[in-house]
């Protein structure tokens, strides 16, 4: 006699939780489902799976033989569910990062990656938090850091040079022309003011002096505002050389400050990269290579 599958992963959930109703919301079923689904499965089977001592469930040796037996049978055949799709479906990445990194350097870029890797599809997640990698809810990540994220692996991708932007059409063109008198003019931040406050550490002056203008969230959104004109912004070279190349924001100052921060590409410690995300993590090594190597002549930066 063969029990239905149902039944049997409905008691390997019930017999794991040792609750009917913790079972019950792991499958987005009722309690009364569980319950009729064990009733059934011991009537079929002529032996109790569960007792009670007092108020607290427990199996049998019945029922804690069953649950011996089927759970590496359940892992085996979901596994096999798995695999099967694994080869149904395209191969495909999903990378979480930040907003701004996304939409002014990665973006751009990815044309060059679908033209050497045409079947590979890229999901890209925006976000502000480091997704779990360990869970697999994303494959990789660019996170811009110290390099150092609990249960993962960073490898560096690149380096950071910050230096003050605006719109050329600022002020209607009239910018500042010593770094001293930065002070008079409107100041754009985002939340935490950290390249701002490395950058004028490096000038020597205290950006506490400074005319604030806005405060923004996101990167992206104080380079949107320097663009429409709004004020001076702090920019990341990996962030701002797209602008500045195409005439939309220009340098105010020739003095550059090295970034406190890095930007890493991460993944989840002790997983292996199957074929098509080792070929992507490859390719954002080369891609950001090249684009330090052309900052560094930019910039006129030390090699």
């Amino acid at each position: 006699m063969r029990p239905p599958l149902q039944a049997l992963h409905m008691f390997e959930a019930a017999a794991r939780h040792l609750n009917y109703s913790q079972a019950a919301g792991e499958l987005h079923v009722t309690h009364s489902a569980v319950s009729q689904q064990m009733r059934a499965l011991e009537n079929a089977l002529g032996v109790s799976l569960f007792c009670r001592q007092g108020r607290q469930m427990l199996l049998t040796r019945e029922g804690a033989l069953l649950l011996k037996r089927i759970q590496p049978a359940l892992q085996q055949l979901g596994d096999a569910v798995n695999e099967i799709g694994v080869l149904n479906r395209s191969p495909a990445v999903t990378i979480t990062t930040l907003q701004s990194i996304a939409n002014r350097w990665l973006l751009p870029r990815l044309g060059r990656f679908q033209k050497l890797q045409p079947d590979v599809a890229v999901h890209i997640q925006a976000s502000a938090d480091l997704k779990d990698l360990v869970r697999a809810e994303a494959d990789i990540a660019i996170r811009y850091g110290r390099g150092s994220w609990k249960g993962c692996k960073a490898e560096k991708l690149m380096e950071e040079w910050l230096f003050p932007v605006c719109s050329p059409d600022f002020n209607q063109g009239r910018l500042p022309r010593s770094i001293n008198s930065l002070k008079r003019y409107r100041i754009l931040t985002d939340d935490c003011h950290m390249e701002w406050h490395a950058w004028c550490k490096h000038a020597g002056i205290d950006f506490a002096e400074f005319v604030h203008g806005a405060t923004y969230s996101d990167s992206n959104l104080m380079l949107g505002a320097a663009i429409a004109g709004q004020g001076i912004a702090i920019g990341r070279s990996a962030l701002v050389s797209a602008d500045i190349a195409a005439g939309r924001l220009v340098p105010v100052f020739d003095l550059i400050a090295p970034a406190p921060f890095a930007y890493y590409l991460v993944s989840a410690e002790g997983r292996g990269m199957p074929p098509h995300l080792a070929a992507f993590a490859q390719w954002l090594h080369a891609e950001a290579a090249g684009f330090m190597q052309r900052e560094v002549r930019t910039l006129g930066l030390a090699a």
